[in-house]
């Protein structure tokens, strides 16, 4: 396992639970979903993962990468760990830039922060390779250019791009593609999977349950619990808990509608 998540409890300074025995585990190469309405505590997972849940939350239980106990290592250790072998995309891409900083400066500085110097040839036909893959075109024009003339879709790609970019072991993707219209939204699901086959894991967080098709196993949450874990094929097909089929008869409705 490169991740694992055993018990974990997560509770407000006021005690009041968040999250409730919660315990799954990532393979190397594997993309896991977790899916579920909003509220469900997905992103509070994410975050716990990270170690960005700050003072306001308790937490009980253990999260291992590579069998080291991440909430209880030193600081520095960490810091060598997150940004380069475990990235994170959050869910929000018109705030994820600094707006005053071109956007191609923004990635050289991410990429010289986490590798040392590197050539400058190196690092632009990484990033070139990881935006073409991505379905950005006129890079030079996006490389030169504000966040804020951009649009959301194009800050959506570019943060996974800048996530890529590092060539973490784990990617943490929460709500990745809510910017991106739908006919394009699968297609950079195949595209993170196609990551997976290089050795990659990924940790994908959505609502959408089309969206978690391209994922190996869907874990399903529901008021900060898990409700039903499995392969996608068995999750999709034979859900076996009424709040995951409740889900798919969500999905299948808001396609009806959109026909």
């Amino acid at each position: 396992m490169l991740l694992e998540v055993k018990d974990l409890n997560l509770f407000l300074s006021s005690g009041e639970p968040v999250a409730k025995n919660i315990s799954f585990g990532i393979e190397k190469g594997e993309m896991l979903s977790i899916v579920g309405s909003s509220g469900a505590g997905k992103t509070t997972i994410c975050k716990a993962v990270m170690g960005l849940l700050g003072n306001g939350c308790h937490t009980e239980g253990e999260i291992l990468y590579q069998r080291q106990k991440l909430l209880s290592l030193p600081d520095r250790e960490r810091c060598m760990i997150y940004g380069k072998e475990i990235c994170l995309i959050m869910q929000n891409p018109m705030t994820a830039f600094n707006p005053s900083i071109r956007i191609g400066r923004q990635f050289e500085k991410t990429y010289l922060l986490h590798h040392g110097k590197t050539s400058h040839s190196e690092r632009m036909g990484r990033l070139f390779n990881l935006l073409q893959i991505l379905g950005l075109e006129d890079i030079n024009r996006i490389l030169n250019s504000y966040p804020f003339t951009l649009s959301g879709g194009m800050l959506q790609r570019l943060m996974i791009a800048a996530a890529l970019m590092n060539q973490p072991s784990l990617l943490i993707a929460d709500e990745a593609t809510t910017a991106i219209d739908a006919c394009n939204r699968i297609g950079l699901m195949r595209e993170l999977k196609g990551f997976c086959k290089e050795g990659m894991s990924v940790l994908f967080v959505t609502h959408d349950l089309r969206s978690a098709s391209v994922s190996d196993r869907i874990l399903v949450m529901n008021d900060g619990q898990i409700i039903e874990q499995g392969a996608t094929e068995q999750i999709l097909n034979e859900p076996k808990e009424d709040y995951t089929k409740y889900l798919l008869s969500a999905c299948q409705m808001e396609r009806r509608e959109r026909i």
